[in-house]
């Protein structure tokens, strides 16, 4: 099973929750790197404390719980399909949070729309994050 590393793969410093927080943000991460991962179907790991200090909520709740909240995936489908992973056993408060946000997550009909051409116009996101390694899970 692949192993996603959110600090050495995404960002060392990921933050926010919109676009418009900055590059390294949970609605980026959810669009960019977890639906399409998901949407390929394949199970994977998601290591959460190699080379990052921590989460804010903003990014972890927008990161996965927007995944169902949007309608993308219902929350039973992303718990089969990942497994968050640590070794630093202070980020099991992460891992639980991102389970608890997935469990509290609830459907809301109103379509996405994304903040990232706001961001990109007000030139708050740079879309500086290489995100080719998604092609390896997918």
């Amino acid at each position: 099973m692949k192993t996603l590393f959110i600090g050495k793969q995404f960002s060392d410093d990921p933050a926010g929750r919109y676009y418009t927080d900055g590059d390294g943000n949970g609605e980026e991460f959810r669009e960019e790197v977890l639906k399409p991962i998901l949407a390929a179907g394949k199970p994977f790991k998601i290591n959460i404390d190699e080379n990052v200090e921590g989460y804010g909520s903003s990014f972890l709740v927008e990161a996965f719980g927007g995944l169902v909240k949007h309608g993308y995936f219902d929350k039973e489908y992303i718990k089969s399909k990942i497994e968050v992973v640590y070794q630093d056993t202070d980020f099991k408060f992460y891992a639980d949070k991102i389970y608890k946000y997935l469990d509290e997550a609830k459907y809301n009909s109103m379509e996405y729309i994304t903040s990232k051409k706001t961001a990109v116009d007000e030139k708050r996101y740079n879309d500086s994050i290489d995100k080719s390694f998604i092609k390896e899970f997918l």
